[in-house]
């Protein structure tokens, strides 16, 4: 008779910075259950343990270097002598290879956005590192820290946006639009989300990604309801 089939799987991988081979673990897809996904993507899902989130981030016990599959893997030596100064040197070996507590993962997102930061990792990157990062801290209830990473992507959305860092990833113009106003309004900047679901409304693009259109109309009409509270 076959074993039956885990939600998790190893995955090895050779770290770009030290060499040093490890596994980590991942989530099988077909176990992957969706229960409802919020305005700013934040997805709840049936089993919470089973959480790809959880898994996206991989850490060398070795030298502490951390990234996700969104990182580039290119590497200069004066980065690659940067990562050990700042982070393998203060090191203390930790290995996050297994099944993750909720802090282990939140810990890994710190270590990636450190990494990330070292590693002069695109704006639009960093922005997704930290929006994740947020969405722990919402399952977890500290919205204090929450909201400082809701801030820290945002912050980086925009440098995105400035730069067209985004251009030739996975994230469309409308989608960063939509995920700055949202943003905007999840931190309390009205006039920011107005202007940037309004970009998202009127793009030229808007028939190509039209529940993008709908979910900022949605979000816009929150704001004016919110605004007669007032």
């Amino acid at each position: 008779m076959s074993e039956k089939l885990r939600p998790f799987y190893d995955k090895t991988v050779k770290c770009p910075v030290c060499s040093f081979t490890y596994t980590t673990t991942k989530v099988r897809s077909r176990f992957i259950r969706v229960e409802k996904i919020e305005a700013d993507f934040f997805t709840k899902y049936k089993d919470e343990e089973l959480n790809p989130v959880f898994y996206e981030v991989s850490v060398c016990k070795k030298c502490g270097y951390a990234f996700a599959d969104t990182f580039s893997n290119s590497f200069s030596p004066t980065i690659i002598d940067s990562i050990k100064s700042k982070i393998t040197n203060k090191w203390k070996e930790r290995d996050f290879g297994s099944e993750r507590t909720i802090q282990q993962v939140i810990d890994t997102y710190k270590l990636a956005i450190l990494s990330g930061s070292i590693k002069q990792e695109t704006s639009v990157v960093l922005a997704g590192i930290s929006l994740r990062l947020a969405w722990l801290y919402r399952i977890i209830k500290i919205k204090e820290q929450e909201h400082r990473f809701l801030k820290l992507s945002l912050e980086n959305y925009k440098n995105s946006y400035a730069n067209s860092d985004y251009s030739g990833t996975q994230m469309t113009e409308m989608r960063l639009f939509y995920l700055i106003g949202e943003l905007s309004r999840q931190i309390g900047d009205r006039d920011g989300a107005v202007k940037f679901f309004s970009k998202v409304i009127n793009h030229k693009n808007r028939s190509m990604e039209s529940k993008l259109v709908e979910m900022a109309r949605e979000q816009w009409y929150l704001i004016r309801e919110n605004d007669k509270v007032i």
